[in-house]
């Protein structure tokens, strides 16, 4: 996700002329939304099991080109507000959902290592997409909107191989069970 921020501001600010805080609030509802997506995360994975990273992996791959030809105007723009905003909802449910399950099938005193290794691994893949990301953004284009099409292409194919690489979680775990509330006590009756 770093690679779609990190290209939606870099277009609105260098190819649209939007200054700084014109840009973050283009981007508010996105990150509004991935919070509300965090909130709803472990309910819906209860319930749902790894069905809910398909799911959102999907969102992400059908934001990123819906978005590509709205940004370009204003009117677009201002269309555009539910596009982010189902994104940054998909977001948070994915990342808290797929590091609770890798955390989830740690054992025992590999959960440590895991949780910090986690991060880690997150962080270069971050890195590897903000390149890849940028580099289909700078390839030849007529236009700053076209540059940000071909960029917003690579993002949906991302997601759509994430999308795909979740369906195996479908088959080797199911939705978990919640607990049933507990019982209140009862005093014993003689």
């Amino acid at each position: 996700m770093p690679s779609f921020t990190y290209l939606l501001f870099l277009h609105l600010q260098s190819a649209l002329g939007y200054p700084a805080i014109s840009a973050a609030l283009v981007s508010a509802p996105f990150a509004a939304a991935a919070v509300l997506g965090s909130h709803a995360a472990p309910a819906l994975s209860r319930r749902l099991g790894p069905t809910v990273l398909t799911a959102a992996a999907l969102v992400l791959a059908g934001t990123a080109p819906a978005l590509a030809p709205l940004i370009g105007t204003e009117p677009g723009r201002q269309a555009a507000l539910p596009v982010p905003t189902a994104g940054g909802a998909a977001f948070g449910l994915f990342t808290t959902t797929v590091f609770a399950l890798v955390l989830t099938g740690a054992r025992g005193t590999a959960a440590g290592s895991m949780s910090g290794l986690l991060p880690t691994a997150q962080q270069l893949g971050e890195s590897i997409g903000v390149t890849a990301a940028g580099l289909a953004y700078y390839a030849p284009a007529d236009t700053a909107n076209t540059a940000f099409g071909h960029a917003m292409a690579y993002e949906a194919a991302i997601f759509m191989l994430t999308a795909l690489t979740a369906l195996p979680q479908r088959r080797t775990t199911g939705p978990t069970r919640s607990l049933p509330p507990p019982s209140s006590p009862t005093s014993p009756r003689a």
